[in-house]
């Protein structure tokens, strides 16, 4: 599998070298989110709240087309479904720790998004482990519900600072989240300890 993706990564490389733009879009558009942390992390800590806000736009729409032109052109490969699950995390931890940074979190809570963070590290980790023991992860059906939540929550976290939402609404997407986050990891385990025993097997 990581010869898979290092073979897509240099097929990446090259469609760039010769402008066949048409077949890498999709990868184009994640790597976009790759910039999240150098643009969101200096624009809230210099206040530019209205900025960053349509950067989390234009940042979230990568995210939501480049599925669209994966599937259109036949350019769904695994180093793109790798890049774009790692560019994901690095997108929702950079807005959270943008939140940190400028105290948006709401003070009650604090607590709850750092356990938050911890817990997306975890998955993040626990799909690094996955890729290195060439275990072939895949996203769950809980995966890709905790990612809806996560980035709600994120929206939420955001809006608060403009227009002040009820506390009770911050805390249950909070507190949803991290249970979702709880099952995806569990999911993962499991998923991992089926893959070996396959290969045992085998």
């Amino acid at each position: 599998m990581k010869q898979e993706i290092i073979n897509d990564f240099k097929t990446f490389k090259t469609d760039l070298k010769n402008k066949n733009y048409k077949k890498q879009i999709a990868n184009i558009l994640t790597s976009i989110r790759l910039l999240s942390p150098f643009i969101l992390i200096p624009l809230f800590y210099f206040n530019k709240l209205k900025i960053a806000f349509i950067m989390i736009i234009i940042f979230a729409l990568t995210d939501t087309f480049d599925g669209y032109f994966a599937r259109k052109y036949n350019a769904i490969s695994t180093f793109g479904k790798y890049l774009d699950a790692f560019v994901d995390k690095v997108f929702a931890l950079t807005i959270l720790i943008s939140l940190i940074i400028k105290t948006v979190i709401y003070n009650n809570n604090f607590y709850l998004i750092i356990i938050t963070i911890i817990l997306e590290l975890i998955i993040s980790c626990i799909n690094l482990y996955s890729f290195f023991k060439e275990l072939k992860p895949s996203s769950t059906k809980w995966g890709k519900i905790k990612t809806i939540f996560l980035f709600s929550l994120l929206a939420l976290l955001f809006l608060n600072k403009v227009i002040n939402l009820p506390s009770n609404l911050l805390l249950i997407f909070n507190i949803i989240t991290i249970i979702l986050q709880l099952i995806t990891i569990i999911s993962y385990f499991m998923q991992i300890k089926k893959r070996k025993q396959t290969i045992v097997s085998l």
